[in-house]
């Protein structure tokens, strides 16, 4: 397996800059996730480092090569897309050998990696059927055989979940993992699925509008968003970040030209003549396992208060007071977006 390294990559199409001076490194061994929002710039990120797509500048190398002028074929990688791309008139060994016959493996061989294969990713049984017989999962877990059967220097992951139900893609995260693990791999993951980005990636690269926002790990970018964006997009439901009298009266001094912000496991309903911020219940969302507290400040500012299951849900538009300890304030540069300390 194989380093991948971008230094100041950038890609325009006519007018638009679709990634801007791009610089990370995907250390050997690392499932790396690149997250963000549509159009942000990550799909294209991967089909530069495929080959698929040349850099307008800047310099890819995988392990010590530069390959910004190496054939996609040539660059030792394994992609697995969304659609799958398997051929429906192949039976699923035919599927999984096709990369060996194209480099001309020889029979034996080929019979050896196909098997060793399948029966990693639970494909045993299914080796004589056609695509069309599989279920979606199934389907995902041939294209995983086909790319693991390469030996790639590393492999290239383009939303290869989003097709499956809510319940098939967790287990199928948890299998993505082993199976990195276990073969020791070199990933690079493209998802907007935070949930994906949280519970996979050893690093997260989080980008918007083709730049880099922040690269970490998944604790990391959580805990301490670099700029409002990453407050924004991490977290389910994401940062609370207010601003005006409301954010002064939050932190307990004045905060001028900041913004505050608050993760929602991290503002509470307090009781009767205490707490620092009035607020009027909008709407409790109940979810079995906690519940998502709507509230609306007297300014019209909505924050939300995350709650277990277990207390007391606040009817809607009773009013409420909310409270916060120091220690779990974020503050950002309202003009730049930047955290401060």
């Amino acid at each position: 397996m194989s380093s991948i390294t971008l230094a100041g990559v950038t890609k325009r199409f006519d007018a638009t800059v679709a990634v801007d001076d791009l610089s990370l490194t995907v250390q050997d061994h690392e499932l790396l996730v690149l997250l963000g929002p549509s159009g942000c710039g990550k799909s294209t990120v991967l089909r530069m480092i495929a080959g698929l797509e040349a850099p307008t500048a800047g310099e890819i190398r995988i392990g010590d090569r530069v390959v910004n002028d190496v054939e996609p074929r040539d660059r030792d990688l394994a992609m697995v897309f969304q659609s799958y791309a398997l051929y429906p008139h192949m039976t699923v060994r035919a599927n999984i050998e096709f990369p060996l016959r194209s480099r001309k493996v020889p029979k034996e061989q080929r019979a050896e990696q196909v098997r060793a294969a399948a029966e990693m990713l639970g494909l045993t049984e299914y080796l004589d059927r056609k695509p069309a017989q599989l279920s979606g999962g199934q389907r995902q877990r041939v294209a995983l055989a086909r790319a693991v059967v390469r030996q790639p220097a590393a492999f290239l992951m383009d939303e290869p979940l989003s097709n499956l139900d809510a319940k098939l893609r967790a287990a199928t995260r948890v299998e993505l993992v082993e199976l990195q693990r276990r073969l020791e791999a070199t990933v690079v993951y493209v998802t907007h699925d935070q949930v994906e980005a949280m519970t996979m990636g050893h690093r997260v690269a989080i980008l918007d509008r083709g730049v880099l926002q922040q690269l970490g790990s998944p604790q990391e970018v959580y805990d301490r968003p670099a700029n409002l964006f990453v407050a924004r997009f991490i977290g389910t439901p994401p940062m609370n970040t207010i601003t005006g009298p409301a954010a002064d009266a939050l932190a307990g001094r004045a905060v001028p030209d900041n913004v505050i912000g608050i993760r929602p496991e991290h503002l509470d309903i307090v009781g009767e003549g205490s707490g620092a911020l009035e607020a009027t219940v909008d709407v409790v969302e109940h979810l079995g396992h906690e519940q998502h507290v709507v509230c609306r400040l007297a300014d019209g500012q909505l924050v939300t208060v995350r709650q277990g299951s277990h207390q007391p849900a606040p009817a809607a538009l009773a009013p409420v007071r909310l409270a916060a300890r120091p220690e779990h304030l974020h503050r950002f540069d309202a003009t730049t977006g930047e955290r401060l300390g």
